[in-house]
């Protein structure tokens, strides 16, 4: 059987909105010519509740499918338990199913592949959410059994720690481990492992220069091969600067973009710009600003151990959605002071406003009275 898998398309995407559609609508429409099952493994939208004329285009999209797809939730869509995230949505007049904790089942031929999908939990509770979830996993027998997560893993990101391990997945009982939330495309253990990685420009990070789209596995070979979409080309420049003067790095600057834009005129460009100002001007005198997706990331005289060590903590952070960092950062303040309530669902019912919070902490008042 060949299996299409994808992910993070991240729907709605402010900066890059109608990339986010364009490209994900091609993923969707080529998988559905080469795959008898295609998987997305989270963040199908970009945020917890997406524009109605996100929800539209999400709906029109994937009921183009042909052929049935099954996905999870992401930590952009994921909410409290009791509420309703957009990816749920999507199982309404389309070919979507939504798994989390569960298994799906799909036959063609005589062939029978079986997909456990487990959504985006934090991170430190990814490994018990995932033996929890797994108690009532059952492989069936003939099946090629698939997981699929959305979660960081311990190895591929800098100073990992209460992530799931390569180690842990590899000893589970799947042949096939499909994992999203990490946007550079991937595959370890051999091939057992594979990071489809997403489907728009979202980080501006130099590992996202590589092609996107979409892995088509073949569950007899196991082998996955990269399926390429049409995307909008970006480019990652690193420009190095002594004693600069402005005049000098806007020009270097201004000579980079027209290289890049006289054959790629509709190109994204991010550029690092690096090293040393003269004497008297700090980083944030230099000011690039005019280009039309043109991004500048200025590290001009950021030499200090202090700044190296903080470059370290961003782009661990970065890995993070601003919810998980808030969510732990509550938590942190609250361990060990308050135990009436848990902090993830608190955190939930803040976003959501004064009210329903009060809702929640009094429910859970009575439970522990």
């Amino acid at each position: 059987m060949k299996i299409a898998v994808f992910s993070d398309p991240h729907l709605g995407y402010a900066r890059f909105e109608e990339d986010s559609y364009i490209q994900a609508e091609r993923a969707i429409a080529s998988a559905s010519e080469k795959a008898d099952l295609i998987l997305c493994a989270g963040d199908i939208f970009d945020t917890k509740i997406p524009k109605l004329e996100t929800l539209k285009r999400a709906m029109e999209m994937f009921a183009k499918a042909r052929v049935p797809v099954y996905a999870i939730h992401g930590n952009h869509e994921r909410r409290a338990k009791d509420m309703v995230n957009p990816a749920q949505l999507l199982s309404v007049g389309t070919k979507l199913r939504l798994l989390h904790g569960e298994a799906a089942t799909h036959e063609k031929d005589g062939e029978k592949v079986q997909v456990f999908g487990m959504g985006s939990v934090p991170e430190e509770y990814a490994e018990t959410a995932l033996k929890a979830a797994m108690e009532g996993f059952r492989k069936e027998d003939g099946a090629f059994a698939i997981l699929m997560i959305h979660q960081s893993i311990k190895e591929l990101i800098p100073g990992g720690d209460d992530e799931l391990s390569l180690d842990y997945l590899e000893a589970l009982p799947f042949d096939l481990i499909v994992n999203g939330h990490i946007h550079e495309t991937s595959t370890k253990l051999c091939g057992r492992f594979i990071i489809p990685g997403s489907t728009v420009i979202t980080q501006l990070k130099k590992d996202e220069m590589a092609d996107k789209g979409y892995f088509l596995y073949d569950t007899k070979t196991k082998k996955a091969e990269f399926v390429k979409i049409q995307s909008r080309p970006f480019f990652y420049e690193e420009l190095e600067f002594k004693g600069a003067g402005e005049m000098e790095i806007r020009e270097r600057i201004r000579e980079k973009v027209k290289e890049i834009r006289a054959k790629h005129p509709d190109s994204v460009i991010a550029i690092k710009i690096d090293g040393t100002l003269k004497e008297g001007l700090s980083g944030s005198d230099i000011k690039v600003d005019g280009y039309e997706h043109v991004f500048v990331e200025n590290r001009l005289n950021v030499g200090s151990l202090t700044a190296k060590l903080e470059r370290i903590r961003s782009s661990r952070e970065a890995n993070l959605s601003m919810r998980d960092v808030a969510v732990k950062e509550l938590k942190a303040k609250t361990e060990g002071k308050i135990d009436r309530f848990d902090s993830t669902e608190l955190f939930e019912k803040l976003v959501v406003g004064p009210d329903e919070t009060m809702e929640y902490l009094e429910s859970r008042n009575k439970k522990k009275a």
